[in-house]
């Protein structure tokens, strides 16, 4: 919620060229090296289409409403990851970058 955006793709686009054997992330399941490409290419699939919307908010009238519009599972991924939570980490991410790429800090 709070990193830059284009510093995670990048750090995750280096992730998916280091050959690991698993990583263990900080939130979810271990991802093992078969489960690797998916996750790093659904991972930065998620990221482009959240920067996609929130670029398209800043034209809109309501920007809370189109915000509260665009589900998890548009931008690439499940809302049963994490326990549940997912959906929930989706709204805020979308909110700080919304303000973060419109000035909003």
């Amino acid at each position: 919620m709070d990193g830059d955006i284009d510093d995670m793709l990048a750090s995750i686009k280096r992730i998916g060229k280091l050959g690991l054997e698993n990583i263990i992330q900080g939130h979810g399941d271990i991802i093992v090296r078969g489960e690797i490409d998916a996750a790093v290419k659904e991972n930065l699939n998620y990221l482009n289409n959240i920067k996609k919307a929130v670029k398209s908010a800043g034209k809109r009238k309501n920007v809370d409403e189109y915000l509260d519009a665009i589900t998890i599972e548009e931008c690439g991924k499940s809302r049963v990851h994490l326990g549940g939570l997912a959906e929930t980490l989706h709204r805020r991410n979308l909110r700080a970058l919304y303000r973060k790429m419109h000035g909003e800090e």
